[in-house]
C-alpha cells in the first residue's frame, strides 16, 4: 500500500509490530523489523523511529545521518543525551590520513579483533572497511616480509595504490612489490601479487620465508578450479617454510568460516569473526517485461503485486528502472558489449562532464575511435568485462565512480563486479541468473547485491533522504537469460533469509571437502613443489629434469607423471643437436614437439591447436613478433584489423567466447567468424577483445613452457627477454616489473626517463607525483596519466 492511503492509526500499528518484530531472539524476524522501521521512515519521511533503534543497536553512522536529516532528533539536553553522545565518541576512528570516520558497533568490532589476531579469518560485508583492515594488519608488521594475494592483476594496481597512499608505509620506506623479478633478497617488503606470480616468487627463491600472509577475496578458495587449488598450494608452501607465518582471510561472505581451513591441520590456530549486523535491506523487484512488477520479500518468501505495468520491450523496461547510478548484470563479455551497443542506438546523447569528454578522446586515441566502448560513453552507459584491457577496466571504473554528470550513468558489467570492485552504484539490474554455465550461487548473489549502495553514497552528506538502506534489485528476465529461467525460484533459494547459507567446499586441499581423490592428487603436486608439504609418504615424485620442471612452473595441461620421460626423451635429443632456439617460430615448433606431441590433452584445451594445426603456430609466432616490436596497443588492433582483412572470404577461428557460425571439426559449437560480414568499426572491436585474449594466453599458457626451455638453457637470452616482456631493454624492462604497462612503459623510456630513478641492479623503481603532472601538462594520454597517478610512489608525508 502506499504511504497515502495509511492513516495515522495504521502506522501506529505497524511500529507496534515492528517493535514486537524487534525484540524476537529469531534473527531474521527481528530483521524484518528494522526492515518495517526503514520503511515506515522512506514512506514518511519521519526518521525517528529508525533514530531509536540506530541507537539501540549503536549503528552510528544512521545516527548521524538522521540527525542531519531531522536536525530536532539530536536532542542533547538530558542527561541520557549526554552520555550517549559521550558514549558515541568511541565509535569515531582517525585514518592515517587524519580523516575522522563513524563506525557502527560490528565495524569496531572487527577492527579489533583484525588487529589483536595474526591467525584470523575476517568476514567483512561490503562497505565494512575490509580493505582498510587489510591495510591496518599490513602496518603493523612494516618490520617484516608480508605478501597480499589478490585474485586480479586489477586488483594488485588497486591494492598497491591504497598501500603506497598509506602514510605508515610511506614512512617505513618500505618496497611494495608487484612482480616476482622485482624481489632482490629483501628481509622487509610488502608483495602484492595473484596466487601465480606469488609461486613464481616461491620457486625462484627457495630460501624466501614470509612472515605474514593476508588473502583478500579468500571465498575463492571454496572452488575446485585449478587458480582455487594453486592459492591453497601456495599458502600451505609458505606455510610449511615459517611455521610462525600469520594468515589471514578476508572475505565478504562465509556461512561457516572455519571452511576455510587446510588439510594436515594447517589453519588450527585461525580465530574466525563475523559480524551479525544489518544496516541495509534490499528490496527485489521482479519486472517481467509486459507484465504487473511483483516485490519479492525475501523475509516471508512471498510475492506482493505492485500497481506498476513493465514496458514489453526489455530495453526501455530498463531504462525505466535505471537509477542515477546503475549497475546491469549479464553473463558473457559478448552480451555487455551487445547490451551497450543496443541501449546506445536508442539512448539520446548524454549531457557530458569533462572528464567523459577526456576519456572519450583518451579511449579513441589508445584504442581506436570506432570502438564501441566511446558511443556509449557518449549515450552514459559503459560496459566492463574480464575482456576489457586490464588499464582500461580500470579507468572504466574510474569514469563510472567520479563522472560528476547529474544524468543517468549505466555500467554493464559481468562477474568482474563480483572480484572486489568498488562503484557508486544505487540500483542493480539483473537480466541473467548465470554466472559461467551455473546459475550464480547464494554467496555469490549476496556478493553481488552487496556491490550496491556502498555506505559511502548511503551516508553521502548531501543526501537528503536514506532511501539507499533500502536498495533496488530488479530482476528482469529476457533475452540475456536463459530461457528456463525461474525467477521465484531463484529467489526463494538464493535471498530467502529463512534458509540457511552453506558454504560449498570443493577444493581438496580444504579439510571441509569430500573430495578424497583429487586431495591425493593435489597433496601429490604439491609434494613436488615443495617436499614435505604435503605430509604422507610414499608419493610419486618426477623422475626427470623436465619433469620437476613442469611441476614447479605450474604446469597442469597434461598427467605430468604419464608423460615426463617421453617429454625428457625429446629434450635429450634436443640437446645433442646443440642448437638454441632463436625465433618464436623455432620456439612454438619445439614446444608443440617436445610437450604436446605424446600428450593427452582434454578437447577444449586450447594447447590442441598450437600441436595440431601449423597455421595456429604461425599465428601466435606472428604475435609474439608484433609484441617483441614493442608495438602500442592501437598498431596491434591495426595489424589485426589488417590480417583479418586478408581472411575475409574464409571462416576465422576466434574460440567460443566470440564465435558467431558454427563451422569444420567444431561442429557443435560457434566459433568461428565470416570477416566478409564485418565491418572496419566491427573488426576493431573484436580485435580489441581477442588481443587480449591472446595476451593473456600467451602470458599464462604458453609463457610455462617459455620458463621451462629457459632452464633447460634451449632460448638464446635476447630471445628469452624479448618472450617475456616483449622486450630485451633494460630500462623497460625495470619499468615491467614494477607494474608498468608496455604502452607507459615505452611512453617514460622515449619522454620522461629524468622524472623516475632506477636502479637497475636493484631492479627498483622511484616513480614521483611529478610523473603524472609532467605527462598531463603534454597532454598525454588520460589513460597513461591515470596509470602513472596509481604507480606514485614517493609522495610527500
Amino acid at each position: 500500500m502506499r504511504g497515502e492511503e495509511l492513516a495515522n492509526e495504521e502506522f501506529v500499528d505497524i511500529l507496534r509490530f515492528a517493535v514486537l518484530f524487534l525484540r524476537s531472539s529469531d534473527d531474521v524476524v527481528s530483521r524484518l523489523g528494522y526492515r518495517i522501521v526503514l520503511q515506515y521512515g522512506e514512506t514518511t519521511g519521519d526518521y525517528e523511529p529508525l533514530h531509536a533503534v540506530a541507537t539501540t543497536r549503536e549503528l552510528m553512522p544512521v545516527v548521524a545521518a538522521t540527525e542531519r536529516i531531522d536536525p530536532d532528533l539530536a536532542e542533547t539536553e538530558s542527561l541520557a543525551a549526554v552520555l550517549f553522545n559521550a558514549h558515541s565518541t568511541n565509535f569515531v576512528t582517525v585514518e592515517p590520513s587524519g580523516q575522522q570516520r563513524l563506525r557502527t558497533r560490528g565495524q569496531m568490532d572487527l577492527r579489533a579483533f583484525n588487529t589483536n589476531y595474526r591467525e584470523a579469518v575476517i568476514v567483512a560485508p561490503t562497505s565494512y572497511g575490509k580493505s582498510e583492515m587489510l591495510v591496518d594488519k599490513v602496518a603493523q608488521a612494516l618490520d617484516q616480509a608480508t605478501c597480499v594475494l589478490v585474485p586480479t592483476r586489477a586488483l594488485i594496481s588497486q591494492t598497491q595504490r591504497l598501500l603506497i597512499e598509506d602514510p605508515r608505509v610511506r614512512r617505513a620506506r618500505i618496497r611494495v612489490l608487484t612482480h616476482p623479478d622485482a624481489y632482490n633478497d629483501e628481509d622487509r617488503f610488502i608483495a602484492v601479487m595473484t596466487q601465480e606470480r606469488f609461486h613464481r616468487l616461491l620457486n625462484e627463491n627457495p630460501e624466501l620465508r614470509v612472515d605474514q600472509l593476508l588473502v583478500d577475496e579468500a571465498h575463492g578458495l571454496l572452488s575446485s578450479d585449478q587458480r582455487a587449488v594453486e592459492l591453497s598450494q601456495v599458502v600451505l608452501t609458505a606455510r610449511h617454510r615459517n611455521p610462525t607465518l600469520g594468515v589471514t582471510y578476508y572475505t565478504p561472505f562465509m556461512s561457516e568460516p572455519t571452511n576455510l581451513r587446510h588439510v594436515n591441520g594447517a589453519d588450527q590456530r585461525t580465530q574466525a569473526r563475523s559480524v551479525n549486523e544489518h544496516v541495509k535491506a534490499e528490496k527485489f523487484i521482479v519486472d517481467r517485461p509486459g507484465e504487473s512488477s511483483y516485490l519479492y520479500d525475501q523475509f516471508l518468501d512471498e510475492r506482493i503485486a505492485l500497481e506498476e505495468r513493465v514496458p514489453t520491450d526489455e530495453l526501455e523496461a530498463l531504462e525505466w528502472r535505471a537509477g542515477h547510478r546503475t549497475l546491469v548484470y549479464v553473463n558473457r563479455p559478448k552480451d555487455a558489449q551487445d547490451l551497450v551497443a543496443r541501449l546506445s542506438s536508442r539512448l539520446s546523447p548524454a549531457d557530458l562532464s569533462a572528464e567523459a569528454r577526456r576519456a572519450i578522446r583518451a579511449i579513441g586515441d589508445l584504442i581506436d575511435p570506432s570502438y564501441s566502448l566511446i558511443g556509449g560513453i557518449e549515450k552514459g552507459v559503459l560496459f566492463h568485462h574480464g575482456q576489457v584491457p586490464d588499464l582500461l577496466r580500470q579507468y572504466i571504473e574510474r569514469l563510472f565512480s567520479t563522472d560528476p554528470a547529474i544524468s543517468k550513468r549505466i555500467l554493464v558489467t559481468t562477474s568482474t563486479l563480483l572480484e572486489g570492485v568498488n562503484t557508486p552504484a544505487d540500483c542493480l539490474i539483473l537480466l541473467t541468473p548465470s554466472r559461467g554455465r551455473r546459475h550464480l550461487s547464494r554467496s555469490g548473489f549476496r556478493n553481488l547485491i552487496g556491490r550496491v549502495a556502498r555506505f559511502g553514497e548511503v551516508f553521502d552528506p548531501d543526501r537528503r533522504d536514506l532511501d539507499l538502506l533500502q536498495p533496488r534489485i530488479h530482476l528482469i528476465p529476457g533475452s540475456y537469460a536463459p530461457t528456463n529461467w525461474n525467477v521465484d525460484s531463484f529467489l526463494t533459494s538464493r535471498a530467502n533469509l529463512a534458509r540457511a547459507a552453506e558454504d560449498e567446499v570443493r577444493n581438496p586441499l580444504l579439510e571441509g571437502s569430500a573430495d578424497n581423490v583429487g586431495r591425493q592428487a593435489a597433496l601429490e603436486y604439491l609434494e613436488n613443489i615443495e617436499p614435505g608439504t604435503s605430509q604422507l609418504s610414499g608419493l610419486r615424485t618426477a623422475s626427470t629434469e623436465v619433469g620437476r620442471l613442469c611441476f614447479l612452473n605450474g604446469v597442469y595441461d597434461f598427467d605430468i607423471f604419464e608423460s615426463e620421460q617421453a617429454i625428457q626423451d625429446q629434450i635429450d635429443a634436443l640437446r645433442e643437436r646443440e642448437q638454441l632456439l632463436e625465433t618464436p617460430e623455432d620456439v612454438l615448433d619445439a614446444l608443440a614437439k617436445i610437450f604436446l606431441e605424446h600428450v593427452d590433452l582434454d578437447d577444449d584445451n586450447e594447447l590442441a591447436r598450437i600441436r595440431d594445426y601449423p597455421e595456429a603456430r604461425t599465428f601466435y609466432a606472428m604475435f609474439i613478433e608484433w609484441r617483441m616490436n614493442g608495438e602500442p596497443f592501437k598498431q596491434l588492433i591495426s595489424r589485426f584489423v589488417r590480417y583479418w582483412t586478408q581472411l575475409r572470404d574464409q571462416m576465422v577461428y576466434v574460440g567460443p567466447r566470440w564465435g558467431e557460425e558454427v563451422y569444420g571439426e567444431y561442429g557443435w559449437r560457434k566459433m568461428y567468424i565470416r570477416m566478409a560480414s564485418k565491418t572496419r568499426a566491427g573488426m576493431i572491436n573484436l580485435a580489441v577483445v581477442k588481443i587480449k585474449e591472446e595476451q593473456d594466453f600467451v602470458d599464462f599458457r604458453l609463457s610455462k613452457y617459455f620458463e621451462i626451455l629457459h632452464s633447460l638453457g634451449f632460448l638464446e637470452p635476447r630471445l628469452y627477454n624479448q618472450l617475456k616482456y616483449g622486450t630485451d631493454d633494460p630500462f623497460i624492462i625495470c619499468l615491467l616489473r614494477n607494474g608498468f604497462s608496455r604502452d607507459l612503459a615505452r611512453l617514460v623510456a622515449d619522454q620522461y626517463q629524468s622524472l623516475v630513478s632506477v636502479n637497475l641492479p636493484e631492479s627498483t623503481v622511484t616513480v614521483p607525483a611529478e610523473l603524472p603532472l609532467a605527462m598531463a601538462a603534454q597532454d598525454e594520454n588520460d589513460i597513461l596519466v591515470y596509470e602513472a597517478e596509481t604507480l606514485v610512489n614517493l609522495l610527500d608525508d
